[in-house]
């Protein structure tokens, strides 16, 4: 029988894609980017795709969050012909504005606030375990009120292990003192949320919004909703 509940924050309950979309572009115009790059399109792009291979880096160790924060935005710079010395103490600077930004957005997940409110009243203990950083994330879910259901946050920067590696997971049931077999994980990342719960013994839900198969996962949902008829 299950009775705690872990679930991930970005784009799983907080809806990071569209939040980031709005910080970054915001924080393009703040920097004043737009007097020396005409194509903002072409930054964004740049910027994706450089911040998501860092990220890959950052969930398996390879890398470190100070590295991935600055670095991310400096080859986006360098991949928008950006070429002037301060080009490390702008890449700070956006990261900071970029941050700062980002939490201002208060967009969730379609779903997410009633699928908390129907889990919590079912009496399931909710908590939330992330790769995210510390003070960020923990600020995306006062988005509408979603911290009021949430137990524990768990997060990679609190025990120095990152999703998918087994020691987040058995931290995270030592934090909350729960049994595996009695711990489901709802997440959107296949190949961190999903294969890292169940290596720990884990059930799993994957939240498929990319149309990317995890055949890992135990239950599958397009929608948040459709999790009710589960839990």
């Amino acid at each position: 029988m299950i009775k705690t509940i872990f679930l991930d924050i970005d784009d799983t309950l907080w809806w990071f894609s569209r939040n980031s979309e709005l910080a970054l572009a915001t924080t393009f115009r703040m920097m004043g980017c737009g007097e020396w790059c005409r194509d903002y399109e072409a930054f964004h792009d740049h910027y994706e795709h450089f911040n998501h291979e860092l990220w890959q880096l950052y969930n398996h160790g390879k890398v470190e969050k100070e590295v991935l924060e600055v670095r991310r935005f400096e080859q986006a710079l360098e991949a928008s012909n950006y070429c002037c010395d301060d080009i490390d103490e702008l890449a700070k600077a956006m990261n900071t504005c970029y941050l700062d930004q980002l939490v201002k957005n208060h967009h969730v997940m379609p779903g997410a606030l009633e699928l908390l409110q129907y889990l919590h009243g079912k009496g399931y203990e909710l908590n939330v375990i992330s790769n995210g950083f510390k003070g960020v994330q923990e600020r995306k879910l006062e988005a509408q009120g979603m911290n009021r259901y949430i137990t524990h946050v768990v997060l990679s920067e609190d025990c120095g292990i990152t999703k998918p590696r087994r020691g987040i997971y058995d931290y995270a049931l030592q934090v909350c003192g729960a049994k595996p077999e009695e711990t489901v994980m709802i997440g959107d990342d296949p190949t961190t949320d999903i294969p890292g719960a169940r290596n720990a013994g884990w059930h799993t839900i994957y939240f498929n919004t990319r149309n990317i198969d995890c055949p890992l996962a135990e239950h599958t949902v397009t929608s948040l909703l459709e999790i009710k008829e589960l839990l």
